[in-house]
């Protein structure tokens, strides 16, 4: 009996310590932190921003389509994912189009080791073509439109 319980505390440890170095291996998930901690150490870029449409594109949107998720998420950072833009009460600071929204949620980056930053940004956020193509920009339809009526 003692050896079927030193058997099954063996096989327990060993699964548990498993469980655990699985844990440890997994990658950390970067969250959302808003354009304001980015400019800490971006300050040039931040200003660029601040004079770009994107600065302000939640206003672009009427009242009605600041109430529709499909206009809304191509109008804020991070909008469906779990850190990201919820509503103007609850994630004001994830409001417009900001840096993370292109280079990925920031945490991480921003936590990482001087040596290592450039390894946590670009290419992670969404694509430009998810919200700028033909079939989403609503400006450039209407414009397109506009041109072939003149014709």
């Amino acid at each position: 009996m003692k050896m079927i319980s030193l058997l099954g505390c063996m096989v327990f440890m060993g699964v548990a310590g498993l469980v655990m170095a699985q844990d440890a291996a997994a990658p950390a998930t970067a969250t959302y932190l808003g354009a304001d901690k980015c400019k800490m150490c971006h300050s040039k870029q931040h200003a660029t921003w601040t004079k770009m449409k994107h600065f302000k594109a939640i206003e672009s949107l009427t009242a009605e389509e600041q109430k529709n998720p499909e206009c809304v998420k191509c109008h804020v950072t991070g909008y469906g994912e779990a850190s990201g833009f919820v509503s103007m009460e609850k994630t004001p600071n994830l409001a417009n189009v900001q840096c993370e929204a292109c280079h990925g949620a920031g945490s991480l980056h921003m936590k990482a080791p001087m040596a290592d930053k450039k390894k946590t940004i670009n290419g992670k956020g969404r694509d430009c073509r998810d919200c700028h193509s033909p079939h989403v920009d609503v400006n450039r339809a209407k414009t397109e439109e506009k041109k072939e009526a003149a014709k």
